[in-house]
């Protein structure tokens, strides 16, 4: 397993924790190999739920800005695509996977981090957690799912409204959107993943696996309709990392001030 990705299986329960706390598990192309090898691993018999977390006080910020900035000033477009790419395999591999998963939300979930959450069965946050599609206030397209999975979960209007203007939601009001299942103090987090993570390990494991598929297909789609919409959503981002906007936002956030977009 790759060093920001950790994965364990205890009693049934797969837990898939990214481990960049001092950099709010920001993600970077280095996290490939561990996201890759714990979706293979939670596939395996011996699993009946996964869960994902973010280490320390964050569940995920997003890309690395930093990182994404000198890639983009260097022109590693084959880095920065082959990190998008892996967002598309991500959010596939939560998707179609036969077991329920959950995301467990503290702290900041933004950009990407947001969209990793949405790609989850069931959200349980803490009520510190804060959600935002922050693409557009860097110059970038929604990516790693998010604007496909976002768009499953509310309608249009709610949907463009959150991406438009990618500002930051609480637990609560994200609650009150349907983006997430269920908002808990931080003090009784863990108690809720516990108790929830044991009641879906007792359940049908053939039975949420045709659940999952039904789900999807009541949607108008299947594991390839949603790899489709997951490569057309990739295709926009990697365009807009290619316009200008995009190099000012990251400029912008990185120098804490106002971007001034073309």
């Amino acid at each position: 397993m790759s060093a920001p990705i950790r994965f364990e299986v205890r009693d049934r329960i797969a837990t898939l924790t990214l481990d960049r706390p001092d950099k709010l598990n920001a993600l970077i192309p280095e996290m490939k190999e561990g996201f890759e090898e714990a979706l293979a691993k939670a596939a395996e018999p011996g699993v009946k739920v996964l869960l994902l977390r973010g280490a320390g006080r964050a569940f995920c910020a997003g890309g690395d800005i930093g990182w994404m900035a000198r890639a983009l000033a260097e022109g590693r477009w084959t880095e920065m695509e082959a990190l998008l790419d892996l967002g598309a395999t991500v959010a596939h591999g939560l998707a179609t996977l036969p077991k329920p998963v959950v995301a467990v939300v503290q702290g900041p979930a933004a950009g990407a981090g947001m969209s990793l959450a949405l790609g989850a069965d069931l959200r349980l946050a803490s009520s510190d957690a804060a959600f935002s599609m922050a693409f557009v206030k860097i110059g970038l397209h929604p990516d790693w799912g998010g604007s496909v999975m976002l768009s499953r979960l509310v309608n249009p209007a709610q949907a463009g409204e959150l991406m438009l203007l990618g500002e930051t939601l609480t637990a609560e009001r994200a609650l009150a959107l349907g983006l997430v299942n269920r908002v808990v103090p931080p003090d009784q987090l863990e108690a809720a993943v516990t108790a929830l993570g044991q009641r879906l390990a007792a359940g049908p494991s053939e039975t949420f696996a045709r659940i999952k598929a039904t789900l999807l297909r009541n949607q108008g789609l299947d594991a390839e309709g949603l790899r489709a919409r997951l490569m057309a959503e990739g295709a926009q981002m990697k365009a807009a990392m290619r316009h200008a906007d995009a190099g000012e936002g990251l400029a912008a956030f990185l120098e804490k001030r106002a971007p001034r977009f073309a």
